[in-house]
């Protein structure tokens, strides 16, 4: 009994000290999506039952996902900020700004399910338009993209009630994206 209670410690470590390093990752804004695709990796390999040297395992992963990951995530953070902005301000009560803000809301939603389950599916060789096709397609999954939505909403109520929490709450991030992935 004390070894599955201790496993499930390590578990909870390992998931947490994931979550960091896709943050340290994630500090220059335009690597977050490598990170985040490095940190699916070591999830998927969690899952499938390998259990590799995590930072190794990371590193290695983070840097095969650099080239492409780049300009994906510039353009993924360009495209979320506007999105944020319009958000505010149509908020702000301009006319028709309460539907407008409830669309734009779903729009974000969906651009994040996309972003993450984009990071969730590239493979180390592949190009992440690929990617990005097979995650509008796993993005039907109404399912799996609600429990994904759900997973980034808790994330961003944890991080807004405990600020420090965004340095480990990608870990269980990446657990559920790789989770709600194939």
């Amino acid at each position: 009994m004390k070894a599955t209670r201790l496993d499930r410690l390590t578990e909870f470590s390992d998931c947490l000290l994931l979550g960091m390093l896709v943050c340290l990752g994630s500090v220059p804004v335009v690597t977050a999506g490598p990170a985040f695709a490095a940190g699916c990796a070591v999830a998927r390999r969690w899952r499938d039952g390998d259990s590799p040297p995590m930072f190794p395992a990371f590193r290695d992963a983070f840097v095969r996902h650099l080239p492409g990951g780049v300009p994906f995530s510039a353009v993924a953070v360009a495209v979320i900020t506007v999105l944020c902005a319009d958000l505010a301000l149509f908020g702000a009560g301009l006319p028709g700004g309460r539907s407008l803000a409830v669309v734009l809301t779903l729009l974000l939603a969906a651009s994040v399910v996309v972003v993450l389950r984009t990071c969730s599916v590239v493979a180390p060789g592949e190009r992440w338009r690929v990617a990005l096709r097979t995650a509008l397609y796993l993005s039907r999954d109404v399912r799996g993209s609600a429990l994904l939505a759900a997973a980034v909403a808790v994330a961003g109520f944890v991080v807004w009630m405990q600020p420090l929490m965004l340095l480990i709450v990608a870990g269980p991030l990446t657990m559920a994206a790789a989770g709600t992935a194939p």
